[in-house]
């Protein structure tokens, strides 16, 4: 069987950073605390854990002051860094410098007066990030919102698909007067999506290697879905040999929060069980 393997796919740059932090400051304190999943990805993370850093979903899961607490690469909202700092913890603050240039942007444009309208998934860590930098003046694009502001500003979050946000544009366009706009999204989310649809194209089959809980991941699965049968794995352990039962080839692709060693599992064991 012919395998395609997507060049871009992987961990990203501000994922591999944030990991990168969190081990070091583990080197001689343990544990330290990720505010959240450091990455979503369940395997990741369970390989985290055996090296001295724990997920907890809130601040006062941390009992002890004086703590490592790890600000991963999604950003949090302001008044978490102030609970955190009142607190007495340590802080080391792993957010994505392309998630910290939206903010900075987000922070501009309601000092220049402009209505901030964000486009992005509203349970999104860094969504919820980007609005507590906007505070009251701003609020979270759909199709169905009313347009009160004629002076807007428009953020996307950095992992957003770029037809997503072309097409939130050009419906925001129709209804004010002014709009500013910066485009936020990170290069390395345009990079995976074109070579999906590139690989997609002569490919048999898809698999999409990534945590269940990623929304970069599951946006991939579903450009892919959308023209060769597709599947949404986290390991090689997942697949099934019946899904390729009619394939000559298979395109394998992955989230920006997937690590190089889960990909080359899954490209071992294709290998193994479908050998030229």
């Amino acid at each position: 069987m012919k395998i395609y393997r997507a060049r871009y796919g992987g961990v990203c740059f501000g994922v591999k950073r944030a990991i990168e932090l969190a081990l070091e400051a583990a080197k001689n304190t343990k544990p330290v605390y990720s505010l959240g999943p450091l990455i979503h990805n369940r395997i990741a993370v369970d390989k985290l854990r055996k090296r001295g850093i724990i997920t907890v979903n809130k601040i006062t899961d941390i009992r002890n002051k004086g703590r490592k607490v790890i600000i991963r690469s999604h950003g949090v909202h302001p008044r978490i860094l102030a609970r955190l700092r009142r607190r007495g913890f340590e802080i080391i603050d792993a957010t994505c410098p392309r998630v910290r240039r939206a903010q900075r942007y987000v922070q501009k444009l309601i000092k220049e007066g402009y209505h901030v309208v964000i486009v992005g998934e509203k349970d999104h860590p860094e969504v919820k990030g980007l609005m507590g930098y906007a505070g009251k003046n701003a609020e979270i694009y759909s199709e169905q919102m009313k347009i009160k502001k004629r002076k807007i500003g428009v953020v996307p979050q950095t992992t957003l698909d770029l037809g997503h946000f072309n097409s939130a544009i050009a419906h925001l366009m129709e209804r004010v007067i002014e709009m500013k706009i910066y485009n936020t999204i990170c290069m390395a989310t345009v990079l995976r999506i074109n070579e999906a649809v590139r690989i997609v194209g002569k490919a048999d089959a898809m698999l999409i290697v990534g945590g269940k809980n990623s929304a970069n991941t599951a946006r991939l699965y579903q450009v892919c879905k959308e023209h060769k049968p597709s599947y949404h794995i986290e390991s090689a352990e997942e697949i099934a040999l019946d899904w390729f039962k009619d394939a000559k080839s298979v395109g394998v692709t992955a989230g920006a929060s997937t690590p190089r060693a889960q990909v080359d599992a899954v490209i071992k064991f294709l290998k193994k069980k479908f050998p030229h």
